[in-house]
């Protein structure tokens, strides 16, 4: 019954169907840009015979525009133009068609846990692929949301929409044990010897435990520039996101505690903010770490196995087109 979702998560709740629209080029553009068999390998300079005939590929059925309903799912539906938008040419039909059932499920049950979207990212990001696909022009814009199939900014925003819904369920239903610490980075830059950079490291401790300020060394003094204005926080995150010596300090430090760790990046003065605790995620960007990938397939995984389960049980979905008539043979349509 279930099918593992990571296709759900890296085609669509993380959003490549998104980086999909923000980067340059229509398909019309892509498939110019791309080499014909005949650039490859002109016409002689292959034996006869070595390139076999190119078979047809199933393809769907309709356009992406079409409203009409092939799975009533609870008290939403699929469209055909929603599977019509996302199906790959030669591709099984029936894994797509169960992951947008999946999807249409978690949208259903982030309305009852009272998930709501942030219009104003939603409004940034639609601005954002009108500047990188368009240039800003209105004319272009709606050119380049026919052009990828999505018809108008209304469908768009509707696709972001759902795309913020599921990702923040994912979060919330990914759960793992998480530290949060900040840190003040001395970077090695290279050097072998760095007596002198623990020493300097070690009067900052001393400065720390006699009042000084955390947040101020830490924009003061600290090398990483991904933390060192904002105090040196790196909120809540999970096993396999830092490199080993950072993660086994934060995750066996007590909430206070100011320990002296060196890596290959360095030496970090490091403050455990808050113990090590079970907890959903913050942020996507942990979803690709070895550890966020595995909190993901024991946790995620299983809930929506169970609402998927437990809305079959109650007769919340109808397939009223199956899968293998979503497709055909370019000849048969």
């Amino acid at each position: 019954m279930a099918i593992i979702l990571v296709a759900l998560v890296v085609l669509i709740a993380v959003g490549v169907g998104i980086a999909f629209l923000m980067s340059p080029g229509t398909p019309t553009e892509t498939a110019q840009a791309t080499p014909t068999v005949e650039e490859i390998a002109p016409e002689g300079s292959l034996p006869e015979g070595s390139l076999p005939e190119q078979m047809p590929l199933l393809t769907a059925i309709g356009s992406a525009d079409s409203t009409e309903v092939i799975v009533e799912v609870g008290e939403g539906g699929i469209t055909r133009g929603d599977f019509v938008r996302l199906y790959q040419p030669g591709s099984e039909p029936a894994p797509l068609l169960e992951q947008l059932i999946q999807i249409e499920l978690v949208v259903q049950q982030a309305s009852q846990e009272g998930v709501v979207v942030d219009e104003t990212e939603i409004d940034q990001q639609v601005e954002d692929i009108k500047q990188s696909q368009a240039g800003g022009d209105d004319a272009l814009f709606q050119e380049f949301l026919v052009a990828v199939e999505v018809g108008d900014e209304a469908n768009l925003r509707r696709l972001l929409e759902r795309d913020y819904i599921v990702e923040q369920m994912i979060l919330k239903h990914t759960v793992s044990e998480q530290a949060r610490a900040r840190h003040i980075l001395l970077a090695s830059n290279g050097v072998t010897d760095t007596t002198g950079l623990k020493a300097e490291a070690e009067a900052l401790i001393v400065q720390l435990n006699e009042g000084a300020d955390f947040v101020a060394l830490a924009a003061e003094r600290s090398d990483d520039p991904g933390s060192k204005d904002t105090g040196g926080e790196l909120g809540w995150a999970p096993r396999g996101v830092f490199v080993p010596e950072f993660e086994e300090a934060i995750f066996s430090m007590q909430a206070g505690e100011i320990r002296l760790v060196e890596s290959d990046f360095g030496w970090h003065i490091i403050q455990l903010l808050d113990a090590a605790e079970v907890r959903p995620f913050e942020s996507a960007d942990f979803l690709q770490s070895m550890g966020g990938q595995q909190a993901f397939a024991e946790s995620f995984i299983p809930w929506i196995e169970e609402l998927q389960a437990n809305a079959e049980a109650n007769q919340l979905i109808r397939i009223i087109v199956p899968a293998d008539q979503l497709v055909s043979l370019p000849e048969t349509q």
